[in-house]
């Protein structure tokens, strides 16, 4: 949902990045991780409005790399993988927040293999096809990073109740993504 908006909001972070670009992309990759590291802290302690913060930190880095990367005439292969195999890792270190803050584990498992599978059959088809998939799914991996966010505020406000009804909700909705860019690929698929 969240990345058919990207072509509204590439302007906007292409002039945030513009002071950033005196470093290399990859720096503010490394930085989108680390702060999701940092985001298990609050979790830890509970703290759920601390640990949105941080992941909303994280999940800006993450979105401002790319931008650095173009600015810089950095963006290629080499950036692009280190930055799926991070946002893999960084979505792993998101899960174990929530085991942290108190989430089902059988919720969290669910969230955390629907995005995992989500962003292997995006790779999966755009490398059989050459083909783009995104704006496919309900939840890509900005969505993703926003209703976390979303649901750690609705955490610190209401409690842990409602907010993990919410984190299911949104395992759900990772796992309809994944029969969503299933189907998508079998249909493009399916024409060769």
């Amino acid at each position: 949902m969240l990345g058919k908006l990207r072509r509204q909001v590439a302007g906007l972070f292409a002039r945030a990045a513009k002071p950033l670009a005196l470093l290399p992309a990859d720096v503010y990759t490394v930085l989108g991780l680390a702060a999701a590291l940092a985001y298990l802290a609050p979790c830890s302690s509970g703290k759920p409005i601390a640990a949105a913060v941080m992941l909303a930190a994280s999940g800006l880095l993450d979105a401002l790399d790319g931008a650095v990367a173009r600015l810089r005439g950095e963006a290629g292969p080499r950036g692009a993988f280190l930055d799926s195999v991070l946002d893999r890792i960084t979505d792993t270190v998101y899960a174990l927040g929530f085991l942290l803050l108190g989430y089902n584990p059988l919720f969290v498992l669910a969230f955390l293999s629907g995005a995992l599978v989500t962003s292997y059959t995006r790779a999966r088809y755009e490398s059989l096809t050459g083909k783009s998939m995104e704006g496919i799914g309900l939840l890509e991996r900005s969505d993703r990073v926003a209703a976390q966010a979303l649901v750690l505020i609705v955490h610190g406000f209401t409690g842990l109740d409602i907010a993990e009804k919410l984190y299911a909700i949104l395992a759900a909705a990772s796992w309809a993504t994944v029969i969503q860019r299933l189907a998508q690929g079998i249909r493009q698929l399916g024409k060769k």
